[in-house]
């Protein structure tokens, strides 16, 4: 077989829908295969945001070898939305590996994406890969541990009542938003329209203010270790509901899983008795791959803008170019305002590799970010970078994965 054979096209879902699910359950078998299949077919793919015209599938003839899955959202950057291709069911079929075949599979939809109006892509990814693709590591991994008996004992304010997770549930999903409306590396809901598949299903907690929901907590139960996936609403109550629910499974330790840094919740856990274990993969796990630097940076214009007016460069006047490995941008700073404007010459670079989008999703202390990157700073971009481009500690919902 020559690899000019392959073709590459955008799946069809009545055509090649069945054929994606049993390749997808074969490369993928730790569920069980008629498990797997039933659920890409039901939830996975068939009722969420995977998107059919930007995704990309090879084939040979009719056969489909080679799949590259794109899941579309918004994804936050502090107050700014970004348009976000998450990646997953990467597959080649076991007869057609080590041809290259994924090499091209991947860059068709790279290319797809970036004229739909992709901003990033993201992934979670076994080690050593997809760096050949432009993806470097888009944050580390957050869980935060305590014991139960440092949970507060009172009892909560309202009525707590346990419901079944849903996430087609619009108060569920309307109060997640408003709940983390600036957590960055967060998605923008609702994604998946049923139970994300590969979770067991959390059981929810429950309590309402003048008839409405005004507050939740997701949890699953580890033995002795109740893990929380998702608090949403006033700090003090969810901690009440959390213990109240500890005691009555008989938990001595409580789990808080991808929980924004930056929240109230992760804030007061800080000041109190807690342990915090943070993950670092160099080239696994969460990945991101810059795919529309000159369109990221517009759409977080307003996002820089209020950075900049809070810091002491206020009153800096000038323009900033950010170059990576394939394009760049800049912006001019005046005024207090941040705009994105064609690249032209300026005294002030950030210049780089692929690292460069680690900056705008501030997944390190800018200075760390540039060393490890060995990026070349030159004029005032260094000062420019502490004050646009801080830590943020992305996280992302383990409901929300792809």
């Amino acid at each position: 077989m020559r690899t000019d054979e392959l073709r590459v096209i955008a799946p069809d879902q009545r055509r090649h829908g069945e054929a994606i699910y049993d390749l997808t359950a074969k490369v993928f078998p730790d569920f069980g295969y008629y498990e797997t299949v039933k659920a890409c077919r039901e939830t996975y793919f068939g009722n969420s945001h995977y998107d059919w015209q930007v995704s990309r599938i090879g084939l040979i003839g009719e056969q489909v070898v080679t799949h590259y899955g794109v899941w579309n959202y918004q994804m936050r950057l502090g107050t700014a939305r970004v348009r976000v291709g998450g990646i997953g069911g990467v597959a080649t079929d076991g007869d057609y590996r080590k041809r290259g075949l994924m090499d091209r599979t991947a860059q068709a939809a790279f290319d797809a994406m970036r004229a739909a109006g992709y901003d990033l892509s993201l992934l979670f990814g076994i080690d050593g890969f997809y760096d050949r693709y432009g993806y470097v590591r888009a944050w580390s991994d957050l869980s935060f541990l305590i014991r139960a008996c440092d949970l507060p004992r009172e009892k909560p304010d309202a009525p707590v009542r346990r419901f079944r997770s849903n996430l087609r549930r619009a108060d569920l999903t309307a109060l997640y938003n408003a709940h983390h409306a600036t957590a960055t590396g967060t998605a923008v809901r609702p994604t998946y329209r049923r139970m994300y598949p590969w979770t067991q299903g959390p059981e929810g907690y429950g309590w309402s203010e003048g008839g409405r929901l005004a507050g939740y907590v997701l949890l699953t139960r580890d033995g002795g270790r109740l893990k929380c996936l998702e608090c949403c609403g006033d700090t003090e109550q969810a901690l009440r509901v959390l213990g109240l629910v500890a005691r009555k499974w008989q938990c001595d330790q409580v789990q808080f899983e991808t929980i924004p840094y930056l929240s109230e919740l992760a804030t007061r856990l800080r000041r109190g008795n807690c342990r915090i274990e943070t993950r670092y993969r160099r080239c696994g796990g969460m990945m991101v791959r810059m795919l529309n630097l000159p369109s990221a940076l517009r759409k977080m214009s307003e996002e820089l803008s209020r950075r900049l007016a809070s810091s002491p460069l206020a009153a800096w006047r000038g323009d900033l170019l950010l170059a990576d490995s394939r394009e760049q941008a800049m912006l001019r700073v005046g005024k207090g305002q941040v705009k994105a404007v064609p690249p032209g010459e300026t005294e002030h670079v950030i210049r780089g590799g692929d690292e460069v989008v680690q900056l705008l999703l501030g997944t390190d202390e800018p200075g760390e970010v540039i060393e490890a990157g060995r990026m070349k700073l030159s004029g005032e971009a260094g000062r420019l970078s502490e004050v646009l481009f801080p830590a943020q500690w992305p996280q992302l919902s383990q409901l929300d994965r792809y």
